[in-house]
């Protein structure tokens, strides 16, 4: 409202003294009126108004440095809110974390939510998705066989699971690994052994074998002839395992062409015997080039890379000594006391069998 006073009583001023002033410098002049009094009142106004303007500048200056600092002022609040509306959303992201995390804890493992999810005799994939789902790895594991046995850690406990490339065969909570993994192979190992005791001649039941090898292990501790043959469905023998006079301890190798029925017919009446056809390839396996030893009949499996080799052989016994690769290739088949090598070419890099005959102490060198 000032400001409105100031400037129209300034401006009314100023106009006002000038016309009063043209008014009295054309008496002066014209009309010859040489009162100079007008004239100087008519200035008076005039320098009043501008006095009246300059005022009111001021006070416009005042205003505006007021404005100015009100508008710092804001600008000053504006980070402030800015900051609020940051904290908001850092808040809002810390919920978010809160969320995810929430959902991570819904969906975290459980020993209780995977022994109901992954059970025995279940499709193997059943346990890969729900590890897949949980993030879960294995701690330790081993290749047992044909069969996979891990370790998985779920709320500082142990969790051992057994299976094969189709279904889960054990879950279990109170066994540690190794405790599970003996297990494992010496059950494995049952289902692919077949037992047979006596002490007389015996033709035994049917016994079901699978395709692929048997090792038969045999032992005779009486003092006649102890004979083993292998018969087929047919009756027809398909092998002579073992044929001795007194006791005897030692190991033949047959393949198995057929899964099916198959007989034995021991020769045994003046002593007992015990014999065991195993299907499985013992745990530790030899590592070729080196130096193998032992006495009488024998099947040792071992791990060779591809290549061209000499075989050296030693023998101190008395009757034959025979050596073959495979129960297939022939490498030395002499009577006595034997000493002599040849080269072989193992054509992969791969697990083979040397099948030994003999009735004596006797070595097998290997060297490139």
């Amino acid at each position: 409202m000032i400001e409105i006073v100031l400037s129209f009583g300034g401006f009314g001023l100023m106009i006002g003294g000038a016309l009063f002033c043209f008014i009295s410098i054309y008496r002066y002049f014209i009309k010859k009126d040489v009162t100079p009094f007008p004239i100087i009142l008519g200035g008076s106004f005039i320098l009043v108004g501008v006095w009246l303007v300059f005022l009111l500048g001021i006070i416009e200056r005042n205003n505006q440095e007021l404005v100015t600092d009100s508008n710092q002022g804001s600008a000053i609040t504006v980070p402030n809110e800015a900051s609020e509306q940051e904290d908001t959303e850092v808040d809002e992201i810390e919920n978010e974390s809160v969320n995810e995390k929430e959902e991570a804890d819904a969906t975290k493992a459980s020993i209780e939510e995977f022994m109901q999810e992954v059970k025995v005799g279940d499709p193997t994939s059943s346990y890969k998705d729900y590890m897949e789902e949980h993030g879960l790895k294995t701690s330790r594991g081993y290749n047992v066989y044909n069969r996979k046995i891990d370790e998985v850690t779920i709320e500082n406990r142990n969790i051992v699971i057994v299976y094969n490339n189709n279904l889960i065969i054990e879950v279990e909570t109170e066994k540690n690994i190794n405790q599970l993994k003996d297990e494992q192979i010496k059950k494995y190992q049952d289902e692919l052994t077949t037992t047979i005791s006596g002490s007389t001649d015996a033709g035994t039941d049917a016994i079901s074998l699978k395709e692929g090898f048997a090792v038969v292990e045999s032992t005779y501790d009486g003092s006649g002839n102890f004979a083993v043959v292998l018969q087929d469905a047919q009756g027809n023998m398909l092998d002579l395992l073992v044929n001795e006079i007194g006791s005897y301890k030692g190991k033949s190798f047959i393949w198995i062409k057929e899964t099916e029925d198959y007989y034995l017919n021991i020769n045994g009446n003046q002593g007992n015997w015990d014999i065991k056809i195993m299907q499985y390839r013992p745990l530790e396996i030899e590592t070729l080039p080196g130096i193998l030893e032992g006495n009488g009949d024998d099947v040792i499996f071992f791990e060779i890379n591809q290549g061209s080799y000499q075989i050296a052989f030693t023998h101190n016994g008395d009757s034959n000594f025979a050596v073959t690769v495979n129960a297939i290739d022939l490498l030395v088949n002499e009577i006595g006391n034997y000493e002599g090598s040849q080269r072989y070419s193992f054509e992969d890099t791969s697990v083979y069998v040397f099948v030994v005959k003999a009735d004596g102490d006797w070595t097998i060198t290997v060297k490139e």
